[in-house]
Parts: structure tokens; C-alpha cells; sequence
């Protein structure tokens, strides 16, 4: 880690940086969170480990307890299983549950029967809502993995309810610890094809500055120079209107996911902060350098697996570090109506003035962009 001993206005310390910064395949687990005191049982249903990645303070069930805090609004956790495992079937009453395929293949079975499927590879998703039944199986012969992000609404809870089949050898101190109960309902029935909408495959993806050119009038270049070589939206709340308006999907309040893509070298947006929300890293290929500070003061390279999450009011960016294309799973939580303003140097503001007119901040602005990091963050 390359850190200046004290922190400026926009840049975390050396201390703060690895306070933020979880490395795979531990993650800083603490044996006390309910998915390490409780793995045996928590494998029997999941179909595998569970480990604890981000959760806040308050959270409860099976991603709770995490090293790394983040706010109420989501909770984000791994799930692995061995070639052939598979889960129980369960359904989360209040929790919409994003699952992204990190390593492997997997099929999520679905549905009051089970009886339809949606097969995920390598980094797609697929958007669960509250109530539906469903399983994870791996048929494949390599181990699959899964980051997970639950999402609530204001007073739900992460609870995941299981059949009365699965609950022999889980004890009461473990389904309380885990969040999980036993019924025979058999959760919400929903269209295949309305899942099959909530489905995201990487190939297909759109990355967000070719909407931007298209519906906002914004030149291409302009927008080339403020955002990494290629962010695709996965997920945003109902009614955002920000720079990811046109994602394929919408959720709660407060979270919004995408893939960051960049090629070799400086291909990550320049440092900016965001207004009230945390930026949370997660290195799918490749290696990186997570930066925070005006001039990149602060940097902690980051690994596949690892996860570093960047709290509001911090610049921050990241490069590429791998000689060749690298990506980052990027989950964006805040308020339960969170603005996400991101903040850019007056600088470039002042620049992109030069070039395109004065016209083109407001034009930002109108997608909560602004070039006005100093005057927000007292640097």
C-alpha cells in the first residue's frame, strides 16, 4: 500500500485505506458472524459457505457481522458451491436478492414448482424479487461462486425463508443467528419472462456513455473523459435519473450495481467523489490500483476477489493494473433517496467550459454531474 502519512480534504489515510479493503478469499471474516459460528448449517441450506462481505452495524442474518460497514439499504455476501452442490429451495420475504456468477455456471431454479430456470455464466445477473421460491444448482464440473447483494426496502429484513423439509439438524440458536425459518408456502408465482427481463448477460450489455450521447446531447467526448473505458448499469432504483437512467433493470431505493471495464493503463474516470453514497470495488479479472485523494494520494492494489469500498466525500478512482482488459463489479449504496451527485475537479469543469461551452454544465448537472469537488469536500 503507497500512502501519504496524513490525509488531505478528498483522500483517505493509510490507516482508513485498510480499514476499507477486504482481501478474498477471508474478506477480514469475523468468527463470530453467524455464517462462520453457524457454517455447517449454513452450508446445508445455501449449498455451500456462505462469507459476509459488506453489512451495516444494525444488520441480521446471514451476511451479517462483515468487515466492511456500508449503509442499510443492501448487505453483500458470497455463495460457493462445489461442482454438483446445490441450495434448498428458499424465497426472501422482504429482500429483492441480486445474484451475480463470478466463477462458474450456475442455474437458478425458480418459481412456486421450481419448474422454469435461468442459466447465469460468467458475470451475469439475475434479479430476484421478494416472495419468489427459488434454487441455485451447480451442474457443472468446476466450483461456481456468487456475490450476492440483498436490497430492502425502509423496515424490511434479510430473513430467508426455507421448506419445512430443510429444517432437520438446524438448531433455534442457529436459524436466529442466520435469519431463517421453516414453511410450506410456496412463494409468489411469477412469468418466466418477466425474470428473463430481470436476467443481465454481460455480452449484451450497453455501456451507459453510448446512452448518455444518445438521449442527452452530451458530445462523446466529453463523456469519454469523465467515466472508465466502459461502465455497464446492471441495476438502479425505481425513478433514478442519473447518468445510468436507462439500465436494463430497477430495484429498491439506494443501491445500484454495474460493471466498470477498462483497458490497460489510465482508462478509469478521473478522481471524483460521490455527494452521499459508498463506492464499493469489487475486482472480477485482472488487477487493480484503488486510489482516493485530488492526486491520487492513497492507492491499495486490489486482486481478484477483493473488495475495497469507498465511503461519500472521498476522491477516488482506479486503474488497471493487469496489462490487459480488466473489470471491477461496482455496487453504489446510499439513503433510501439518494441523489448520487458526483463531483469532479473545478478544473475539468473549467476545461470542458473551453471546449464544448458554458452550455455543457448545466447539461451535467441535469444528471447529477458537477465539476465542483473542492467546493464539496472543504479542499
Amino acid at each position: 500500500m503507497n500512502t501519504s502519512l496524513a490525509a488531505r480534504p478528498g483522500a483517505l489515510s493509510a490507516d482508513q485505506m485498510s480499514r476499507q479493503f477486504a482481501a478474498f478469499p477471508g474478506y477480514r471474516g469475523n468468527q463470530s458472524a453467524p455464517a462462520a459460528r453457524f457454517a455447517a448449517e449454513a452450508t446445508q441450506l445455501w449449498g455451500g459457505p456462505l462469507t459476509p462481505m459488506m453489512s451495516a452495524a444494525a444488520c441480521e442474518g446471514r451476511f451479517s457481522n462483515a468487515a466492511l460497514a456500508c449503509p442499510p439499504t443492501a448487505c453483500t455476501g458470497a455463495i460457493e458451491l462445489v461442482a454438483g452442490a446445490r441450495s434448498q429451495p428458499w424465497r426472501n420475504p422482504d429482500a429483492i436478492e441480486n445474484l451475480v456468477c463470478v466463477a462458474g455456471s450456475v442455474d437458478v431454479a425458480f418459481g412456486p414448482e421450481l419448474a422454469d430456470s435461468i442459466a447465469l455464466g460468467l458475470w451475469d445477473m439475475v434479479s430476484l424479487p421478494a416472495g419468489v421460491r427459488h434454487e441455485i444448482r451447480n451442474g457443472g464440473g468446476s466450483p461456481a461462486r456468487l456475490v450476492a447483494v440483498l436490497s430492502v426496502a425502509p423496515d424490511g429484513s434479510y430473513d430467508a425463508v426455507f421448506d419445512v423439509s430443510a429444517a432437520p439438524g438446524i438448531t433455534d440458536e442457529a436459524r436466529t443467528a442466520l435469519g431463517v425459518r421453516f414453511d410450506e408456502d410456496k412463494g409468489d408465482a411469477i412469468d418466466p419472462a418477466v425474470l428473463a427481463g430481470r436476467t443481465t448477460r454481460f455480452a449484451t450489455l450497453v455501456p451507459y456513455k453510448k446512452d448518455l450521447n444518445r438521449t442527452g446531447g452530451l458530445p462523446p467526448e466529453a463523456t469519454m473523459r469523465l467515466s472508465a473505458g466502459s461502465v455497464f448499469p446492471l441495476i438502479v432504483p425505481e425513478g433514478h435519473i442519473g447518468r445510468s437512467r436507462t439500465a436494463p433493470m430497477h430495484g429498491n431505493q439506494g443501491l445500484y450495481i454495474s460493471i466498470a471495464e477498462c483497458s490497460a493503463g489510465d482508462d478509469g474516470p478521473p478522481p471524483h467523489a460521490h455527494s452521499d453514497t459508498q463506492e464499493s470495488f469489487y475486482v472480477l479479472d485482472g488487477s487493480f490500483d484503488i486510489c482516493t485523494g485530488f492526486d491520487n494520494e492513497s492507492t491499495v492494489p486490489a486482486r481478484p476477489n477483493d473488495l475495497f469500498a469507498v465511503p461519500n466525500k472521498v476522491m477516488r478512482t482506479f486503474r488497471n493494473t493487469s496489462g490487459k482488459p480488466a473489470r471491477l463489479l461496482v455496487i453504489i449504496q446510499g439513503p433510501d433517496r439518494m441523489q448520487d451527485t458526483v463531483s469532479f475537479s473545478r478544473s475539468i469543469g473549467e476545461e470542458f467550459k473551453v471546449r464544448f461551452g458554458e452550455e455543457i454544465i448545466g447539461k451535467y448537472a441535469d444528471i447529477r454531474m458537477t465539476f465542483d469537488a473542492e467546493e464539496r469536500l472543504g479542499a
